[in-house]
């Protein structure tokens, strides 16, 4: 499992080269506590300030929902959602915690975009697509990554032997995903174009289908999907984001919306996502 390097950082438009993922300037998270008094007239007894508050408490606790990404991979998420970790540490706060599903980086960033996500987590890619149209993402942790956790596959018994061997073949991908920057660096490093390819832009379970039929020739795409065509023997490894293929790392992000209104919750997240990842480390198995 991967080694996370947590850091708080605020985002803005910036001019990125297709070689560079976007970096996210650090800053430290200053956290505010705001303070409610109740002012009480000397008729109020302390008993009815106290059913005030357990009221207001139980109103929150139905009303107060974060909505995080379910990571298909072994990741510290995974960990979180299935020991029920962050759902424990937050019903304090009055929120409960939704796992939705996703097919790739872009679905999550246009549902972070729209409010129907609250944490996403993805490669560099997405971001990069998601900030140059105008969404106001905010950086909350940036992770290594392991470069061979994404990888080309071509059918298992196909002629291809090389990247070059693509030239004039259909090559699905994510659009805006890691997938599409990965194939673009591939295919220049063997001295070919984009145009030298065709490029087939499909989500994750459509590519899967679509490889398994026979219908493309090659798929750049991430686990469990490797592992499983590789196991199924439909698909055999060319090439993986390793050996300085793929150069930057994964992010976690929110919309600014959330960020600014949700300081205490994302504070508890980050810290039990390390704490995960921690154990991870130490319980491979």
């Amino acid at each position: 499992m991967e080694d996370f390097k947590y850091k708080f950082a605020s985002s803005s438009r910036r001019r990125m080269t297709r070689r560079h993922a976007l970096l996210a300037f650090g800053y430290s998270l200053v956290l505010s506590t705001t303070l409610f008094s109740c002012s009480n007239s000397p008729d109020n007894s302390q008993q009815q300030a106290t059913l005030s508050a357990s009221n207001v408490t139980t109103s929150n606790a139905a009303d107060k929902v974060i909505i995080i990404v379910r990571s298909k991979q072994l990741t510290a998420l995974a960990v979180l959602e299935q020991k029920g970790i962050l759902r424990e540490r937050l019903k304090p706060l009055g929120y409960r915690v939704e796992w939705p599903e996703f097919p790739a980086g872009p679905q999550q960033l246009e549902a972070l975009n729209a409010g129907a996500l609250d944490i996403a987590s993805t490669a560099e890619s997405p971001p990069i697509f998601s900030q140059a149209a105008g969404a106001p993402l905010v950086y909350l942790a940036a992770n290594s990554s392991d470069g061979r956790a994404v990888s080309l596959l071509v059918p298992k018994n196909s002629p291809i032997q090389s990247v070059k061997d693509l030239k004039g073949k259909k090559v699905a991908f994510q659009k805006a995903s890691i997938g599409h920057y990965l194939i673009v660096r591939a295919i220049e490093k063997a001295g070919l174009k984009l145009s030298d390819i065709e490029s087939v832009g499909l989500a994750p379970p459509d590519a899967n289908v679509a490889f398994s039929q026979g219908k493309i020739d090659a798929w750049f795409i991430w686990e469990p999907f490797v592992t499983r065509n590789v196991q199924n023997n439909s698909g055999r490894v060319l090439v993986d984001g390793g050996n300085g293929l793929r150069d930057t790392n994964n992010f976690i992000s929110t919309n600014r919306k959330f960020y600014e209104e949700n300081r205490e919750v994302i504070k508890v997240f980050l810290d039990e996502v390390q704490k995960a990842q921690t154990w991870a480390k130490n319980n491979p198995k």
